[in-house]
């Protein structure tokens, strides 16, 4: 499901709001130099004294987080030329990036890599971005300025203890810088051979005791190609504004207010089941739609006694229609409070309460029925944490509880233990043991799916009739449920190397797999005659996962940074019934995800005008030679050359995928997408800050 930017009023907003900065007056302060010039320029001390604020819901140095955590910075971000947020999460370890087309992504950490990846929680400046829908990410419809990211924290691991459900492999991040780091204007364009055109525009200025920045951005790109080589019809174009601003206002309390408002257009192909079609599927071209919004408050301030709190609200809308297939509209209300307190030198209390509601008015035709058309739901949280420090400065034991109740699927504690022993500044040994939940989805609880023909006399079905697959509403679908150990160590070496190591183990139970309902049975209506398997979801499957993910930091001179990776996972799923459905539910779960991956960045600065990044990349198959599921691996080099001819302007060539012409990522899931390859692919950028 995708976007685009088929809106003229849309475009001529953006070019009024555009012509708008160009008119302001510059500010008095010299503008600083564009970001992207100072990523080797870090010391790599600096990198690691990084604050990470999502492993405990509190700022915490890199060294210090009992967690698996890798920082993204603007910097990488920039660096690597990706123009979009699921590409820009390749940089992490453990993170599995599976590019479905043009327009649509399967990103997953830590295993069970689908369309729809529902047991990784991602959030954006604390806002949820997990569909209630598809219990997983609609990337193509969640996006903001690459530019103004800040940082993305990558949790690799069971995060639930501190953010709920659904938080079962792991919690990303995204966070946008603040308004007062992002004055003047900024304005960024470019065009290549698959990002046919992009454009894009911030404007910050002071606004009484604080800041405000307003921003928009907007491109079109090309389809991606058919195994065969032939144009697929995924291209997508978006329209996207917002704004942040940040401000101190009377008791020390600090708040900020942002916004977004997006319109999109994209295209796929859907292999629609069709008994009446020798090959039991009719191709069909199908446009995605989505527009929306949302607007977030969140006020932190400082109470008697030395403690801190947070309250942040937001309220969400929006629409998104596949004409012909379904329409969703929903809103989204949510409330978060957290209060931090000190109780003496060995206890740091953090606790918190939550409420969310949610509700949708869901239209649905041909091959997809969802009932009821109209439904609510509510999620009611609270949860504690406390660090106790059990030897000052060397070791701490972190015990977490969180209790949830949601009126999908009832009440679920999901509790946490850490340890963190850091015998000097710069190394650190941490363990941990967590449980979480992923509550089902709306469409799992609700949809009624003709999923499949198998032709007649094809192979399955010796029969003179077509066999037609139907997914039913479930009866008693459940929580799927994770206990998973952690352990790990990070070492800062010298100056110039430093190294982050995580082993795994997970125990999986109840997860979703299909269930036969009976033999086929003769039917009817529609016409032509044919048979009729029904299936349903049960929580049937379970699984185990363990491996390990490395990264290292390496400067072998103050002009030239090194990042290699790796990461190894093995996945192991079976069913607990013979049902055949079964059975395939849980090969899948097997086939989705690679066992090896492994990346290496290169990043120099040739002169103070000039730099060159590189990055060699390698995933390894999917499934097995032969299967349905199948993908080979493969190994992609990206390279980025970008020269400054003045202080405030800079030029960047930037080649993607350029070993091969083509090559497959995955292959479609949940809704029944056509497989496409992706392309070589070069753009050119300029960026131009004042």
């Amino acid at each position: 499901m995708m976007l685009q930017l088929t809106s003229w009023p849309t475009i001529r907003l953006g070019l009024l709001l555009t012509a708008s900065c160009l008119s302001s007056p510059l500010l008095a302060e010299e503008p600083a130099a564009p970001d992207a010039a100072a990523a080797v320029d870090m010391s790599l001390e600096d990198l690691l004294n990084v604050e990470i604020t999502s492993a405990a819901r509190k700022s915490q140095r890199l060294n210090d987080v009992a967690a698996a955590v890798y920082v993204i910075s603007r910097e990488d971000i920039e660096r690597s030329g990706a123009t979009s947020i699921p590409e820009a999460l390749r940089l992490a370890p453990g993170v599995n990036v599976a590019r479905l087309g043009n327009n649509r992504w399967a990103v997953s950490v830590r295993g069970f890599n689908r369309r729809f990846s529902n047991k990784l929680l991602v959030l954006m400046d604390g806002r949820s971005m997990y569909s209630q829908l598809f219990s997983g990410v609609l990337w193509e419809v969640e996006d903001t300025l690459l530019e103004d990211i800040e940082r993305i924290e990558v949790i690799r691991g069971p995060g639930a203890a501190m953010w709920g459900a659904n938080a079962v492999n792991g919690v990303i991040n995204i966070i946008t810088r603040r308004a007062r780091d992002t004055q003047g204007s900024l304005l960024v364009a470019g065009a290549g051979s698959e990002e046919r055109a992009f454009a894009s525009f911030r404007h910050g200025m002071a606004v009484g005791d604080g800041h405000l920045r307003v921003w928009g951005k907007g491109f079109a790109r090309d389809e991606s190609v058919t195994p065969q080589g032939r144009t697929a019809n995924d291209d997508w174009s978006a329209g996207r504004a917002g704004f942040r601003g940040d401000w101190m206002m009377g008791g020390g309390h600090r708040l900020t207010v942002s916004g977004q408002a997006h319109y999109g257009d994209s295209g796929d192909t859907w292999l629609v089941p069709n008994i009446g079609s020798r090959w039991g599927v009719t191709p069909t071209d199908v446009r995605q739609r989505a527009q929306g919004g949302f607007l977030m408050a969140r006020d932190e301030w400082t109470p008697p006694g030395g403690s801190e709190a947070a309250l942040q609200a937001y309220v969400a809308s929006g629409e998104l229609e596949i004409p012909g297939a379904v329409r969703e509209r929903r809103t989204t209300v949510d409330l978060d409070f957290q209060h931090r307190v000190l109780f003496g030198e060995r206890h740091d209390l953090i606790w918190g309460l939550g409420y969310r509601y949610s509700r949708d008015d869901i239209s649905s035709t041909g091959m997809i029925n969802i009932q009821p058309q109209q439904e609510s739901f509510s999620l009611a949280s609270a949860f504690i944490q406390d660090e106790i420090t059990l030897v000052p400065d060397t070791l701490r034991l972190l015990l977490g509880l969180r209790l949830e109740d949601n009126s999908f699927s009832g009440f679920a504690p999901q509790p946490n233990a850490r340890v963190i022993w850091t015998p000097t500044e710069n190394q650190s040994l941490w363990a941990s043991a967590s449980r979480a939940v992923r509550i089902p989805s709306r469409a799992e609880l609700g949809a009624e799916v003709d999923a499949a023909v198998i032709p007649a006399g094809s192979p399955g079905n010796p029969t003179p009739l077509p066999i037609l697959i139907r997914n039913a509403p479930p009866n008693n679908l459940g929580n799927e449920t994770v206990t998973g150990y952690e352990i790990g160590y990070r070492r800062q070496f010298g100056p110039a190397l430093s190294a982050d190591v995580a082993l795994f183990y997970n125990l999986y139970d109840d997860l979703a797999g299909q269930v036969s309902f009976g033999s086929p049975r003769l039917a009817l209506a529609p016409p032509p005659p044919h048979l009729l398997q029904t299936v349903s979801a049960e929580n049937i499957n379970k699984a185990r996962t363990h491996g390990v993910e490395i990264a290292v930091d390496w400067y072998p001179l103050p002009w030239w940074r090194i990042q290699p990776i790796y990461s190894y996972l093995d996945l192991s799923a079976s069913s607990t019934t013979s049902d055949p459905a079964s059975l395939a539910s849980a090969q899948a779960l097997n086939d989705a995800d690679p066992q090896h991956q492994w990346s290496l960045r290169s990043s120099m600065s040739l002169s103070a005008r000039q730099h060159f990044d590189l990055w060699l990349r390698h995933v390894g198959k999917l499934g097995t030679s032969g299967s349905s599921l199948y993908v080979p691996a493969y190994t992609t080099l990206d390279l980025r050359y970008a020269w400054r001819p003045t202080r405030d302007f800079e030029l960047s060539l930037v080649g993607q995928n350029l070993l091969d012409g083509q090559h497959p990522e995955s292959v479609a899931s949940l809704l029944p997408s056509r497989n496409l390859e992706i392309q070589r692919g070069y753009y050119l950028k300029a960026r131009w800050q004042f």
